[in-house]
C-alpha cells in the first residue's frame, strides 16, 4: 500500500468578477470587510491534458448564479473577504481564516450536512483586495482540506475499463451519466425549488447480488449496505492525473471514516470526453481510511492554493488596460473562443487561428457573411479587396453597410466594410483597399497597361502578406490570377461561389511542389483548385450579358449559410496537422478528436437551399489546369509579369501552354473516328448493335 496523494484544486477567474467585484465595493460593500457568500462553478476534467477549474464569473455573487450553470458543471459553495487596504490584505490572519473555513467543512460533516449536500464538503476561501483606482487586484485561494489522524492508502489503482467487464463499465457509464444529467436538471431550477446541487460531486454507485448498477444519494450508503449491495463511492473528478484524483476526494474519504465508519472503500474518479464517462480515464481507487476516534477533531487544515511560480502565495492581477471597455471587449471575444477550447475541444489551436491574416477579395454579400464569423472567431487582422461603391440594393443583403454608405455616389465598398469591422470590433485590425483584379479575356487599352501592372503587383504582395486568401468574387475569371498567385505562394484559398438556391465552398490543394514534399504522404494525391475541373481557360463570362445578367441573383439567405461554412472550413483545415494538405474527408471514418477537434477536413461542400441538402466531395488537382498546375506555375515563377500578361491578353496561351489545345484536338479526332466507324459488334459480324444515341437520350 501506498500513501493516496490528491491533485489540488485550482482556480480561473472572468475578468467580469473583478469589475462586479469593484462595483460591489464602491456602491454597496463601500469600507464594510464582512464576509460575503459566493458560488463557483466546477466540472469533471476536461481532458487528458487539462484539468478542471473552480471558476468564478460575474454571476458567482449572486445566489440565482445556478440558472446559469454550463451543462456538466456543479456549484461550489465559497466566501469572499474583501479588504480596505493592501496592507489589511497582506497582514492578515490566513492561518486562522483558512481554520475557520476547516470547521465549517468539519461542521458539515458531524452534522449530516454532507451527506445531504455534498458539495458542502467542497468549500473555498478567497481572500482580496482591490485597487481600483489602478484596477489592480491581489487575491489568495484556499479549499480547504481537513488533516486526518492517519494517512488513506491506496491498495490499487486501475482504469475502469481494466477494473469490470464491458457490459458493466457501459452499465456503470449509464448510470453516472444519468444521475449528473438529473442533477444539472435539478440545478437549473429557479432558486428556492428542489435542488440537485446536493447529489454532486459526490454520489454512490450500487449493484445488488442480482440486478444492475444504480446511482444513488450519499444517504443511502446505509440501506444499499444492508442490503448486500456492491457500493462504490463515485466523484466528479477535477484531476486529469493519471494515477491521483482530485482534491475534493480528501474531505469526503474523511467523511465516510466519520459517518460510515468504514476502513475500506471503492472509489471511482469519473472523468469525462466529450461530456460522457471516459472508461479508459476513470480511475477505480481501492482506499484503506483510519479509524476516527469519537472525541478526535481535526487539528491542521490546508489547502492554499500556489500562484503561477508554485509558490504558496498570493496572485495580483493588473487589469488596468483590461478595464478599458475596448480592451474588456477584446478580452470578451477571446474569452468565447477558450470557451470552446475548455468545454468541448481541448485541443482546439486558438491562438494560430487568432493570430491570422485574412485577405477576403470581394466585400460584397459572400465577403460581409465571412469577416463576421470570422470575427467570431476571434481574428482580428482582415482586409478587404474591392472595386466597386456601395449601392442602394447593398445594405439590407450586405452585413457590413448601412443607407448613410449609399450617398453621394457610395463609399468604396472595402474601405466601408474595413471602417464597420472595426466599429463592430475596435481591436480589429482592418484595411481597404480598392483593386481592379486583372482578369483574363477582358481587354486592357493602352492607357490603362501600367495601372494593371501596379494592380497585379500590389495584389502580389498582398497573397504574400497573408495566411489565408478567400476568393469571393462575382466572376469565375477574376478568380484565376489570385488561384495562381496563392497556388505559387503557397497559401491556403477558401473559395465559395453561389448560384440562385445553390452554393459551392471549397479548399484549394497545397502548392505543385507538395506533390514531393514530406509533408504530403505520397499515396496522397493533391487536391484541386477552383479551376481543375475546366478544360478551357477562363474568359470573360461578362460578354454580351445585360446589367442585370451581370449580378449575382441568390436567395437572401444564401451567402449568410455559405460564408459560414467557408469559415468553418478554414478553421478546420487549420486545425489538421497537415494544415493545407489535410487529404479530403472521407465518409464513415472514425475520427481521433484530440487530433482533430474540428474533426476531418472536406475538399468541396455543394449546398442546395432548394431541398436543404448538402453533399461533400473531393477532386484531384488536373495536371493540365490553367491556374495551379506545375507547368503555369512554374512559367509564373520564372516569367513573372510579361507570363500574366500574355495570359490575360490571350486565355488561349493557356490552353496551348499547359497542353489542353492538343488535348481538345485529340479528342476531336477521337469524336471523328467514333462518328466514322462502322455499327457492328467485333464480336457478331453482320448484327446490328443498338442504337446507342437512343440509349443515351433514354438516360
Amino acid at each position: 500500500m501506498t500513501t493516496l496523494q490528491f491533485q489540488p484544486l485550482k482556480s480561473a477567474v472572468d475578468i467580469a468578477f473583478w469589475s462586479e467585484l469593484g462595483d460591489l465595493k464602491l456602491n454597496a460593500w463601500k469600507l464594510s470587510e464582512e464576509k460575503v457568500n459566493l458560488q463557483g462553478t466546477c466540472s469533471t476534467t476536461l481532458g487528458a491534458g487539462m484539468p478542471a477549474f473552480v471558476q468564478l464569473e460575474r454571476s458567482s455573487f449572486t445566489q440565482s448564479a445556478t440558472a446559469a450553470i454550463q451543462k456538466g458543471h456543479y456549484t461550489v459553495p465559497g466566501s469572499l473577504q474583501n479588504f480596505n487596504t493592501e496592507n489589511g490584505f497582506k497582514n492578515c490572519d490566513k492561518a486562522l481564516a483558512l481554520k475557520h473555513a476547516g470547521q465549517r467543512v468539519w461542521h458539515n460533516i458531524l452534522t449530516g450536512a454532507a451527506e445531504e449536500h455534498p458539495s458542502c464538503l467542497c468549500l473555498f476561501l478567497l481572500l482580496s483586495y482591490a485597487d481600483l483606482k489602478k484596477f489592480s487586484y491581489w487575491s489568495w485561494f484556499a479549499f480547504p482540506a481537513l488533516k486526518p489522524p492517519g494517512p488513506f492508502q491506496v491498495n490499487k489503482t486501475t482504469s475502469l475499463q481494466h477494473e469490470v467487464q464491458p457490459e458493466s463499465a457501459v452499465q456503470i457509464a449509464a448510470a453516472c451519466d444519468q444521475w449528473r444529467q438529473v442533477a444539472q436538471d435539478h440545478e437549473d431550477q429557479p432558486s428556492g425549488s428542489s435542488s440537485g446541487a446536493s447529489q454532486l460531486p459526490f454520489w454512490l454507485l450500487a449493484k445488488p447480488v442480482e440486478g444492475d448498477w444504480q446511482a444513488a444519494p450519499l444517504t443511502a450508503f446505509a440501506d444499499v449496505t444492508k442490503q448486500g449491495c456492491l457500493v462504490w463511492l463515485c466523484m466528479s473528478d477535477p484531476s486529469n492525473n493519471p494515477d491521483h484524483p482530485g482534491w475534493p476526494l480528501r474531505n469526503m474519504l474523511l467523511m465516510a471514516a466519520k459517518r460510515w465508519e468504514v476502513t475500506t472503500l471503492s472509489v471511482l474518479c469519473v472523468r469525462d470526453h466529450r461530456g460522457r464517462l471516459d472508461a479508459a480515464r476513470s480511475l477505480c481507487l481501492s482506499v484503506t481510511l483510519p479509524t476516527i476516534p469519537p472525541d478526535w477533531e481535526p487539528s491542521s487544515v490546508v489547502g492554499w492554493e500556489a500562484n503561477s511560480a508554485g509558490k504558496l502565495a498570493p496572485r495580483q492581477v493588473d487589469l488596468g488596460a483590461s478595464m478599458d471597455p475596448r480592451r474588456l471587449a477584446e478580452s470578451a471575444v477571446t474569452l468565447n473562443v477558450s470557451l470552446m477550447r475548455w468545454r468541448a475541444a481541448p485541443s482546439l489551436g486558438i491562438d494560430r487561428l487568432q493570430d491570422l491574416k485574412i485577405l477576403l477579395l470581394g466585400a460584397g454579400t459572400l465577403g460581409c457573411a465571412v469577416a463576421r464569423v470570422l470575427l467570431g472567431w476571434g481574428i482580428r487582422h482582415i482586409d478587404f479587396v474591392d472595386n466597386s461603391q456601395v449601392a442602394f440594393s447593398n445594405p439590407v443583403r450586405q452585413s457590413l453597410y448601412e443607407f448613410e454608405d449609399c450617398l453621394h455616389g457610395g463609399k468604396p465598398k472595402a474601405e466601408a466594410a474595413a471602417d464597420k469591422l472595426r466599429q463592430i470590433y475596435p481591436g480589429a485590425v482592418s484595411l481597404g483597399i480598392s483593386l481592379t483584379i486583372p482578369m483574363p479575356g477582358h481587354p486592357v487599352a493602352a492607357p490603362q497597361v501600367q495601372q494593371v501592372q501596379a494592380d497585379t503587383a500590389r495584389l502580389e504582395r498582398l497573397i504574400e502578406e497573408h495566411d489565408v486568401v478567400f476568393e469571393l468574387m462575382d466572376t469565375r475569371e477574376s478568380r484565376w490570377l489570385p488561384t495562381l498567385l496563392a497556388a505559387s505562394a503557397g497559401k491556403l484559398v477558401i473559395n465559395a461561389a453561389l448560384g440562385f438556391d445553390s452554393f459551392l465552398v471549397m479548399r484549394h490543394g497545397g502548392p505543385p511542389a507538395a506533390d514531393s514534399s514530406s509533408s504530403l504522404p505520397a499515396a496522397q494525391p493533391r487536391l484541386g483548385c477552383y479551376f481543375c475541373n475546366d478544360v478551357v481557360a477562363p474568359l470573360n463570362s461578362t460578354v454580351d450579358r445585360t446589367v442585370e445578367q451581370q449580378c449575382t441573383v441568390a436567395r437572401p439567405g444564401l451567402a449568410s449559410i455559405a460564408g459560414a461554412v467557408a469559415v468553418e472550413l478554414m478553421a478546420c483545415t487549420l486545425q489538421h496537422p497537415l494544415g493545407i494538405n489535410a487529404p479530403a474527408a472521407v465518409a464513415g471514418e472514425r475520427v481521433n478528436h484530440e487530433e482533430l477537434p474540428l474533426g476531418p477536413v472536406p475538399h468541396m461542400i455543394r449546398g442546395q437551399l432548394s431541398g436543404f441538402t448538402q453533399m461533400c466531395l473531393a477532386g484531384q488537382a488536373f495536371r493540365q489546369c490553367t491556374a495551379c498546375s506545375q507547368t503555369v506555375v512554374d512559367q509564373y515563377r520564372q516569367s513573372g509579369w510579361p507570363f500574366l500578361w500574355q495570359a490575360l491578353q490571350e486565355p488561349k496561351f493557356l490552353e496551348d501552354l499547359t497542353g489542353l489545345t492538343q488535348l481538345h484536338a485529340e479528342t476531336h479526332a477521337r469524336s471523328i473516328s467514333i462518328h466514322e466507324a462502322p455499327l457492328s459488334h467485333p464480336d457478331v459480324e453482320g448484327e446490328d448493335i443498338p442504337d446507342m444515341e437512343d440509349d443515351w437520350t433514354s438516360l
